[in-house]
């Protein structure tokens, strides 16, 4: 191959290339942290609870989703959402959101749980007879 060939095909490989990167889509995970939630005074012991938890300032990704676990007698808490570089995911860059998400606690027995939260929060469930099973934010 010649110098003036190399010098040509050089560049076409690199736009290539590229073009490739640009055609697929990548997602980067991030967790929100949790400016607020709804807990009962206490919950029902026994039975999967239902809370919601706000973002505290969420950014353009996609609609977070809660799991939670129980892990060495703590309830954690964790949201998910993704960035995406498609632009399958509109909205204005310049706010803060702060949606809201349902998070299915796992069922407890009677007595008092930690409940961890992204940025280290930390809350007290109490689970007692009588307790709730569910609880909302109000609207903003």
């Amino acid at each position: 191959m010649s110098l003036d060939r190399a010098a040509f095909a050089l560049p076409l490989a690199a736009l290539a290339l590229a073009s490739a990167r640009c055609d697929t889509a990548r997602c980067v995970d991030r967790n929100p942290d949790v400016g607020a939630l709804c807990l009962p005074a206490a919950m029902q012991p026994d039975q999967t609870a239902v809370i919601e938890v706000r973002e505290s300032c969420g950014l353009c990704s996609t609609q977070p989703q809660c799991e939670s676990s129980l892990i060495d007698g703590e309830v954690r808490v964790d949201l998910h959402a993704q960035f995406c570089n498609d632009g399958s995911i509109t909205c204005d860059t310049n706010l803060c959101l702060h949606r809201i998400v349902r998070c299915t606690l796992p069922s407890l027995s009677a007595g008092d749980w930690p409940l961890v939260l992204p940025g280290n929060q930390t809350r007290l469930i109490r689970v007692r007879e009588g307790g709730l099973s569910s609880c909302q934010l109000p609207a903003q």
